[in-house]
């Protein structure tokens, strides 16, 4: 199974350390991704710096799949609820804890910490099941992991 690209958006405050969360976004898509940068305010008017990396390159993206690690894929596939991560659009949504992510753990987000929002673009096709394929894409990407290691 295969994506169609794989984007990561991160927010930091104004003086936020954006080298270490520019760092830790490189390393999550493969390092060969350019990370923008974008000054924007936030709802209540602080500014803020949104750090945004996509990969468009199918096989990048696969490799980009692989970087969120054994464990973390593993949980995603077996997850009763993967349905939900999965919109309209066959995109599956993923939120990294991005304290976790500069200090180089990968670790869901439980919604009370600065987050990275991540989207994987499935690669469907009609008569596809969509949950399916999400599926076989996180266990290949797991056995693509243990083989490198």
């Amino acid at each position: 199974m295969s994506v169609h690209n794989v984007s990561w958006v991160a927010t930091s405050s104004a003086v936020g350390n954006l080298e270490a969360i520019e760092a830790a976004l490189s390393w999550l898509t493969g390092g060969d991704v350019p990370i923008t940068k974008e000054k924007v305010r936030s709802y209540h008017g602080s500014r803020m710096v949104m750090l945004r990396a996509e990969i468009t390159r199918k096989k990048a993206a696969r490799t980009a799949v692989c970087h969120l690690g054994a464990d973390l894929l593993t949980t995603l596939s077996t997850e009763q609820d993967l349905a939900e991560r999965i919109d309209q659009a066959n995109t599956l949504h993923l939120r990294l804890d991005l304290g976790e992510l500069v200090r180089g753990n990968i670790a869901l987000s439980d919604g009370s910490e600065e987050e990275v929002k991540g989207r994987i673009k499935l690669e469907v096709y009609p008569g596809q099941n969509v949950l399916e394929n999400a599926r076989t894409l996180l266990s290949e990407s797991v056995e693509k992991v243990t083989r490198i290691a």
